[in-house]
């Protein structure tokens, strides 16, 4: 089933254009509230949805001003970042970037039924290209991220294949969490469907009604600090290594992986321990590349949460250097959440203006294959654009 495309109104231009210098890989959209996600579900999901028998919730950690920019909650008590008005004065103006990359945050593995989160996952793509991606994007300025559940796999190859012939959809979107590492031969109608489309992968974490939250190899952990500054980088280190052991960018050698509000730094010392002993360790893979080789071509990684050194940013500078950040890195806001990064203060303020530059644009750019220039619009106005 293929979705019906209806296309977003011509930007207001203002005349001429502008240079695109910067992307946001990581922009948390909402809806108003729950009930506006189940108005585009049809029954029976739709009473599932609304029955209090489903476990949406589960427990969580207490985070920092409960996760929201105190700025960014609409004052008629909807939902953090459901206003279009708020989000396109505080994307474009306040800060200025020149586009947003979607992901909807609240509607993906929240429940135990893998069926009834596709049927979310649809529902929120519905609601995304009918709201953020027209309704609210005269100008052009949002990209939206297909969502689908990881845990049924084959309703989100599906789900690919209706909204893949849109061009307001850009990438995939899933969670970090399933019941096995990514590279598991049980996800491969995702990558297929996203390979064959050409479209790139991220990878955003976030629990699901399944999940221990806060689950390490040693146990659970106890804090929010814990969490914050473990979780991803652990998670994403083992769906990296499994990607590449597996053969999945062998079988699909266009297909690239985000990994999204995860850190970067990480991601250097992993590969260097798997490349160490790669010809020694590797004979049972039919692996065509080193790993390293893989990580170039396979993978990027967003600036949220950024590694930084207020005494010493010189030194963090020459660590995204020296782990090819002008290839590997994209820039990422997380907006509108408490440790929101602008860009003009996101990165080291030692790195080299090239460097910079790849970072806060031109790898995105690539992924998403975005223009170099776009249409002056209204928020250029205001921001002093133009």
């Amino acid at each position: 089933m293929t979705a019906t495309i209806a296309r977003p109104e011509e930007p207001r231009s203002q005349g001429g254009t502008v240079e695109v210098t910067v992307i946001d890989t990581d922009v948390h959209v909402e809806p108003r509230s729950f009930e506006q996600i189940v108005s585009y579900m049809s029954p029976p999901w739709r009473d599932r949805a609304i029955s209090d028998r489903v476990p949406f919730r589960r427990p969580t950690f207490a985070t920092l001003e409960g996760g929201g920019r105190g700025d960014s909650i609409p004052d008629d008590g909807s939902f953090l970042g459901s206003d279009p008005e708020m989000a396109g004065r505080q994307l474009f103006v306040d800060d200025p970037m020149d586009y947003a990359i979607l992901l909807p945050w609240s509607f993906r593995g929240f429940t135990v039924d893998p069926l009834l989160d596709t049927a979310l996952s649809a529902a929120a793509n519905d609601w995304a290209a009918d709201t953020w991606l027209s309704k609210y994007n005269t100008e052009n300025r949002y990209i939206g991220s297909i969502t689908v559940s990881v845990e049924d796999p084959v309703g989100a190859a599906r789900e690919i294949e209706r909204w893949a012939g849109d061009p307001r959809f850009k990438q995939v979107a899933i969670t970090h969490y399933g019941p096995r590492p990514f590279g598991h031969p049980m996800y491969a109608p995702i990558w297929e469907a996203a390979a064959r489309h050409n479209l790139p992968v991220a990878i955003h974490f976030r629990g699901g009604a399944t999940q221990p939250l806060g689950w390490t190899p040693t146990g659970t952990l106890q804090y929010f600090v814990e969490y914050h500054s473990l979780i991803a980088p652990l998670a994403y280190a083992a769906h990296m290594v499994s990607f590449i052991c597996n053969g999945v960018f062998d079988r699909h050698p266009n297909l690239k992986v985000l990994f999204i509000e995860g850190g970067f730094l990480w991601h250097q010392p992993v590969l260097d321990r798997l490349e160490r002993h790669w010809k020694r360790t590797s004979h049972e893979l039919a692996a065509k590349k080193t790993p390293r080789e893989y990580i170039r071509d396979h993978f990027r990684f967003a600036t949220q949460p950024i590694e930084e050194s207020i005494t010493h940013p010189d030194r963090i500078a020459t660590l995204f250097e020296q782990a090819n950040a002008a290839k590997l890195l994209m820039f990422s806001s997380d907006w509108p959440h408490y440790d929101f990064d602008p860009p003009s203060k996101a990165l080291p303020r030692s790195l080299e203006p090239e460097i910079r530059k790849r970072i806060l644009c031109e790898n995105a750019r690539e992924i998403y294959n975005l223009p170099k220039t776009r249409p002056a619009d209204r928020f250029d106005l205001e921001a002093g654009r133009k």
